[in-house]
């Protein structure tokens, strides 16, 4: 009985046994992945802003046009 092979061995294993116990707030990866590479976060930001600054221009020549409608 004492061989252990009922423990929860990997990070899925134990956040299922910390559901199932009702702590989901305790559970924490102690192995969390780290991201090292700072270029693949910096490139995301910057698609992220790019993404944000068309959507507003879109928006801005959207609104113009609703504008330019009613006074029609």
């Amino acid at each position: 009985m004492g061989s252990g092979s009922t423990r929860p061995n990997t990070a899925d294993d134990k956040m299922i046994a910390a559901i199932e116990r009702g702590d989901q707030g305790g559970f924490k990866d102690s192995k969390p992945p780290k991201i090292k590479d700072n270029t693949l976060i910096k490139s995301k930001e910057a698609q992220k802003k790019k993404t944000q600054d068309k959507t507003k221009a879109l928006r801005v020549l959207r609104q113009a046009a609703e504008k330019e409608r009613e006074n029609k």
